[in-house]
């Protein structure tokens, strides 16, 4: 009797089982019977009125995009023209700009696709993490503000009961992990039910699989001039797709500047293919070899051994080339104060010792010739170093949104200076005079001789601008009347 009763347990346990194994085996498909849109049925909604209210005295406005920048940031403009450094609230997508990361693509793409559409033919509302008309706090970069982004793709001014809660979307969608939802108590458990639930039908980050959209391969060696001609070939044609977008590569190059997180290499390259034969007979016949060319590295936000920043030094940096917002750039990048790898960043040959194959190169303009490459899209000098020989007066300076950059405009020339990344001091024998990135009223009017980076502003629109970028003060000279 008590082998007929375990017997008969243990053919239970393992139907059981059986039963467990067989529906774990089988994923449910996103949108069936069970599937539920945590970010529609009205688990979370925005209950206070928009109309009329100020994001920056209240917490709350109706905006418009201003620029995309990953999964979980953006940046939108108020009604009175001031930039809302957006960070959203309750998320964290993987990283699809200095570090990119499985998935952060994808995310970014998710992001920027419905907020297009949100600006073109919706409502997009950012508001704070409060239930209150309250003024918001900006995050520890003093400059970010965590947000809830709401959305309707469809109705313009729509309606509270309309508006959709992006950063749910977001988790629901699988491309993000819920994070730090206690300011919001009340949203909390639908956070973690949606992302509770992406797990469960595998969604994106959950499925266990690779992204598809991610270089997971090894580094590949790359000239700058392979690249600057895909680049220069896309400025020319916006249809052209970049052959080396989303490549993991390694390239060599002369540092031609620092600016803005960015570091500039350039260098001569040969035209010859890998054998070492030409590949452009039409050059040679005009009795030219090569041409120098250049690219620009974003390095993010963190701190950059100097090493790699010094003007004259050749380093080899690997990272991912990206067609983003910011242009084409290589990011994703190691550049650690002692190599380990081959991927990680090196430093080659000393600026007091790179005085011959990889010396830095200096293209010398007057104001006339280089207002003049700027217009016939001569991309000679692109991504590389350059100096102006006349002196340059200053028609207007306009600081960006939050201070932290300007552009000059100098008279009689197409071309401009941006400035970003220090505090100008403009006497070199009084380190203590500075004028900040918040004060474009001192610049204008004055003269200066200009050095930096010749290199291209990119646009939304696909339209481009031609900038020279000072890496410090010693860029930018004043000259006394």
């Amino acid at each position: 009797m008590k082998k007929s009763l375990l017997f008969l347990a243990a053919s239970i346990l393992i139907g059981l089982a059986s039963c467990g194994s067989s529906d774990n085996s089988q994923t449910p498909t996103k949108g069936d019977a069970n599937w539920v849109d945590y970010a529609k049925n009205g688990s979370v909604k925005l209950n206070l009125d928009y109309s009329g209210h100020d994001f920056f005295t209240d917490g709350l406005e109706k905006v418009s995009l201003y620029s995309k920048i990953d999964g979980d940031t953006a940046h939108f403009t108020s009604s009175s023209g001031k930039i809302i450094k957006s960070r959203f609230f309750g998320i964290d997508t993987p990283e699809s700009t200095g570090k990119v990361q499985p998935y952060g693509k994808k995310a970014s793409h998710y992001t920027g696709d419905i907020l297009d559409a949100a600006n073109k033919n919706g409502t997009i509302v950012v508001s704070s993490p409060n239930s209150v008309y309250k003024a918001p706090e900006p995050d520890s970069t003093g400059s970010r503000y965590v947000s809830l982004v709401w959305v309707n793709t469809e109705v313009k001014n729509a309606p509270l009961d309309q508006l959709y809660l992006l950063n749910l979307m977001i988790v629901e969608e699988g491309l993000s992990w819920t994070k730090t939802v206690t300011d919001m108590p009340e949203y909390a458990d639908t956070f973690y039910d949606a992302e509770k639930q992406a797990k469960i039908y595998k969604l994106n980050l959950h499925s266990g699989e690779d992204d598809p959209d991610f270089n997971y391969g090894d580094y590949e060696d790359v000239s700058l001039l392979e690249m600057k001609r895909e680049i220069t070939a896309n400025l020319l044609d916006p249809s052209h797709e970049n052959a080396f977008n989303n490549k993991k590569v390694r390239v060599q190059g002369t540092v031609a500047g620092f600016s803005n997180h960015i570091i500039y290499i350039e260098d001569w390259n040969w035209y010859t293919d890998e054998s070492g034969a030409p590949i452009d007979d039409s050059h040679i016949e005009q009795g030219l070899t090569g041409e120098y060319a250049g690219i620009n590295i974003f390095v993010g936000m963190s701190a950059v051994p100097s090493k790699f920043t010094t003007v004259g030094n050749y380093i080899q940096v690997s990272g991912l080339a990206l067609d983003s917002q910011f242009g084409f750039q290589i990011s994703d990048v190691s550049l650690p104060t002692i190599s380990y790898n081959e991927s990680d960043g090196k430093l080659l040959i000393k600026a007091s010792a790179n005085t011959e194959e990889h010396a830095l190169k200096i293209f010398d303009y007057t104001a006339a010739g280089l207002s003049a490459a700027e217009r016939n899209k001569d991309f000679s000098a692109l991504n590389c170093r350059v100096s102006v020989s006349d002196v340059l007066t200053v028609s207007s300076a306009k600081k960006n949104s939050d201070g932290s950059a300007i552009t000059l405009k100098f008279a009689g020339c197409s071309f401009h200076a941006y400035l970003s990344g220090f505090n100008y001091k403009p006497y070199p024998d009084d380190p203590i005079v500075a004028w900040t990135m918040s004060q474009p009223e001192k610049f204008e009017g004055k003269k200066f001789l200009l050095r930096g980076v010749y290199t291209v502003h990119e646009f939304e629109s696909g339209d481009f601008a031609m900038n020279v970028y000072p890496s410090s003060s010693a860029d930018l000279i004043l000259q006394e009347a």
